[in-house]
This record gives C-alpha cells, sequence and structure tokens, in this order.
C-alpha cells in the first residue's frame, strides 16, 4: 500500500515530529491559558477559557489514543511518558497506563470490547431512588454512567484486592488533583464551576465518538475469548466523520473519526488517517456515516443504551440503516477494563 510506505519514511517522520510538537505544545499550553481565561472576571474571556479547555482536554485523550499505538515516538518509554501526563490532564491517571495500552490493543486484536461486569445488572441492583437520579441525569446528557466507571478505577485499589498495589498512588493522585482544584476554588470559584462544565462537555464528546464506531460482541471478563475475522472487524466498524466540504472539522476530534482506516492500519499518524481513508474507501462507503446524522439517535436512544439493549444496523441493497443503531455507553480507551472483585457481593461479576 502506497501511502502507508511513504508514512514510515525519514520525510514524514521529520513531519510528524514537527506536526505532533506543534499540536502536543497547543494542549498543554492551551490548557495553562484555558485556566487563566476561566478564572478571568470578563464573560467572553470566560467563554472562550471554557471552548479551549474542552478541546484541548478532547485533544489530549485522543493523543493518549496516537501514544498508545505508537504513532508519536519510536521509543515506547517515550510514549508512555507523553500518554501518562495526558492522562494527568483529562483526570484519567488512576489507571497505569500499561494496562489502559493492554487493553485497547486487545480490542484491536480480538476485534472484540471488554466490560468487568453488566451495567444494566448493576443499574437495576441499585435502591430505585438512586436509579431514577441517574436516569435523570442521563436524561439532561449529564454523563453519570461514565462518572461513575470512572470513580470505580479512582477507588477500585481501596475497595478491594485487585489493584491494592496502587493505593498508595492513587491516594497521592487524588491528594495533588484535588489540591489544585481546591486552589482553583479559592482563587477563583467562578472557574471552578466552569472546569466542571468544560469537563462535562469533554465527557459527551469522548461518549458521542465512542458510541457510534462499533457493534463489536462485548465480552465479560472470565469469558473465552471467541475468534472473529477481518470481515467482521471491518463489518462491524463504523467511521464517524463530517463529511463534505466541511471535512476538515474532523481535526476537531484529531481525526478519531476515521475510524476503518484506523482499524486497517493502526499505527498510521491521525494526519495521514483522512489520505488513508481516501485511498481505502470511495466517498460513497457504507461504513461512513455522516456525524451529523448520529445525533438523532444519540438524543433519542440516550435511555435505551443504559440498560444494553442490543441496536443493531441492517444492510439494505446500496446502504446501511442506522435506525435501531442505539450505540453503546461507557466505551472509553481511558477506561480501565478490570475485575471489580469489590463488586461479587452485588453478584454482578460473570467470572
Amino acid at each position: 500500500m502506497s501511502l502507508v510506505s511513504k508514512a514510515f519514511n525519514e520525510q514524514i517522520i521529520e513531519r510528524n515530529h514537527r506536526l505532533n510538537g506543534v499540536a502536543l505544545a497547543y494542549v498543554v499550553i492551551g490548557y495553562g491559558c484555558s485556566i487563566v481565561w476561566i478564572s478571568h472576571p470578563f464573560w467572553l474571556t470566560n467563554l472562550l477559557g471554557v471552548l479551549l479547555l474542552t478541546h484541548t482536554l478532547v485533544w489530549a485523550a485522543y493523543f493518549v489514543h496516537e501514544f498508545i499505538h505508537g504513532t508519536i515516538f519510536r521509543n515506547p518509554k517515550l510514549n508512555a511518558l507523553g500518554a501518562k501526563v495526558m492522562l494527568f490532564l483529562t483526570g484519567s491517571c488512576y489507571c497505569r497506563y500499561l494496562p489502559l495500552a493492554r487493553y485497547h490493543l486487545a480490542h484491536h486484536k480480538n476485534r472484540a470490547d471488554f466490560s468487568a461486569f453488566s451495567m444494566a445488572d448493576f443499574l437495576r441492583s441499585l435502591p430505585t431512588p438512586l436509579l431514577k437520579l441517574i436516569q435523570i441525569l442521563e436524561w439532561l446528557y449529564f454523563p453519570a454512567i461514565n462518572f461513575i466507571l470512572r470513580w470505580f478505577c479512582t477507588l477500585s485499589p481501596f475497595l478491594g484486592q485487585t489493584r491494592k498495589e496502587d493505593r498508595w498512588r492513587n491516594g497521592i493522585l487524588l491528594l495533588i488533583r484535588g489540591s489544585l482544584f481546591i486552589a482553583l476554588a479559592w482563587y477563583s470559584w467562578q472557574g471552578a464551576i466552569l472546569y466542571c462544565i468544560a469537563y462535562l462537555c469533554f465527557i459527551n464528546i469522548l461518549r458521542f465518538m465512542d458510541c457510534f464506531q462499533h457493534t463489536y460482541t462485548v465480552v465479560q471478563m472470565g469469558q473465552s475469548m471467541p475468534k472473529y475475522s477481518a470481515e467482521y472487524e471491518e463489518r462491524n466498524t463504523y467511521s464517524n466523520i463530517i463529511l463534505g466540504r466541511w471535512n476538515w472539522l474532523n481535526l476537531l476530534f484529531l481525526n478519531f473519526g476515521y475510524h476503518n482506516a484506523h482499524h486497517q492500519v493502526i499505527h498510521c499518524p491521525w494526519y495521514l488517517l483522512p489520505q488513508l481513508n481516501a485511498e481505502l474507501y470511495p466517498a460513497d462507503c457504507k461504513q461512513q456515516v455522516d456525524l451529523s446524522s448520529l445525533i438523532k439517535n444519540y438524543h433519542q436512544f440516550r435511555m435505551r443504551r443504559l440498560f444494553g439493549e442490543k441496536s443493531s444496523v441492517t444492510e439494505t441493497s446500496d446502504k446501511l440503516d442506522f435506525s435501531s443503531f442505539y450505540g453503546d455507553i461507557g466505551v472509553s480507551f481511558l477506561i480501565l477494563r478490570e475485575p471489580l472483585d469489590w463488586l461479587k457481593s452485588r453478584a454482578l461479576m460473570v467470572n
């Protein structure tokens, strides 16, 4: 494949360093500037700060994905270091990088998604008032499920034995990040509120992009791993991209929407994905879904997907029918899939 070979010659590698250097500098410097701007007394500066903070968090998350796939540096240790910095910025640092990377790469290798327990069963096991609260929050687009999963990852070392070696680590990280947030609130209560708003926007963007990229089988921890073909992978992978003359807006998501191309060549860097996608797929490819067409599904099925209702994409003679594509919830390369031994008492674990 000509594009793939070109992507790894010395000229492109040099360009890789320039582009990645500029993009990473934007993330780090933009994050710092956004904290200053959300603390400013002028409302327009606050608005720009929220937008900048949201976007730098989104790019930081997608750079974790790039580091996992080794598209930034040749040296795995440098990729790991870069990923750890991005994980800290996004508040996803309570899971170690190597397990996160291992589970994400297993998603590619095994052509499946993984879950530590049944979220639907967990929700049904909750007291009715708490379940209703979660449903109301989700109806209002507050990503309660994602925060529950994040707090599971954060607190699981203290609640069970599986990750007990991470107790000191997570305790120190909680102290550092908690102190930084308290300092921000002490300096500017408005800044703390706006940080929370930007963080909510960031989580919603990530889970929207994750929601409609696969109809993979979800394998529970401890189950035997089925073997799926490359044809299955392609048939159950979708590219949620902005099409037409506005396709440059895909850069807002670091080209993460070009998901079929990414699964075809997992080491293709973010800036080459549009070219790779154009080489591999025609403009009217069935697997390419206009991003705007999924907004209706995201809204319409936001309650159904809470309880794991099986979504489907049906194929007609000339296109795919996405009208029953509910999507998934809580799928993210920032969330560790781990055996939650402390939930066994609720009879939620499969193994």
